[in-house]
């Protein structure tokens, strides 16, 4: 991913609508392994902030042990230090993490996945860290046929469905736990943008602008995201534009 496109999410990750919302339901997924006691009641949790950018989405797991931000980018990482001090910033793929195996507590990897090119060694690697009972989430675009110029300014490899991406955990060892879609409001909107992008834009053209900092919606999809967690609290959701995942490592 090029350095603007980082300043662009460093710009507004701590305030826009998805960004906040994404957070939020990945600590509702991770609360009970947040509250966990652990054996060692003084050690404090490892977490892993894999593919961490410029760090806002891991940096909130700071309160709860000490978090290790992975990145290839050292821009990305340049960001991480300036702002996030809470992040331990550290150069390295995410399919050859720099970390002993079985050292990880809790790992997080938001949109990672669909922009590497071999994700089963990815996942793979994220299994090897991840201590025996520990848990990941995995936060992805879903469905290809909602993908859209954004994802090629990211450069996205691909998008998931919910059982590609629970047979990639399991393959690696993991557990699922829980997956299910979310922003099921903001499928349509997505499908109608891609079939414009592809109309508008040939397939040699370049890709347009990120919609990151597109925040004028804000006052509009920012209650609907609420309204949705409260529901997913509960429930699974059939569709939607990202694929939420949590799965643990067995133990012994």
């Amino acid at each position: 991913m090029e350095i603007e496109e980082y300043a662009r999410i460093a710009a507004v990750e701590d305030a826009h609508w998805w960004y906040r919302n994404t957070r939020a339901l990945v600590a509702d997924l991770l609360a009970d392994r947040l509250r966990t006691p652990r054996i060692e009641p003084d050690a404090a949790l490892r977490i892993l902030d894999a593919g961490c950018g410029p760090g806002g989405n891991g940096a909130w797991l700071a309160e709860h042990g000490e978090v290790v931000g992975v990145d290839l980018s050292p821009d990305a990482l340049a960001f991480v230090s300036a702002r996030r001090p809470g992040t331990r910033p550290v150069r390295g793929s995410v399919t050859a993490l720099p970390l002993a195996s079985a050292s990880v507590d809790v790992a997080i990897a938001v949109t990672v996945l669909y922009a590497v090119d071999d994700d089963v060694a990815a996942v793979h690697e994220l299994a090897r860290v991840l201590r025996p009972g520990g848990a990941i989430v995995l936060v992805e675009p879903a469905f290809d046929s909602l993908r859209r110029g954004h994802d090629d300014v990211v450069h996205g490899k691909r998008r998931y469905r919910r059982g590609r991406l629970r047979a990639l955990v399991e393959a690696a060892g993991l557990c699922t736990e829980r997956a299910t879609y979310a922003y099921s409001f903001l499928a349509p909107p997505a499908a109608a943008l891609g079939a414009l992008d592809r109309v508008r834009r040939p397939s040699s053209a370049p890709p347009d602008e990120s919609d990151v900092d597109r925040r004028g919606l804000d006052r509009v999809f920012a209650p609907l995201a609420a309204q949705e967690r409260r529901w997913l609290a509960r429930h699974d959701v059939a569709v939607g534009t990202s694929l939420f995942l949590l799965a643990t490592k067995p133990l012994p």
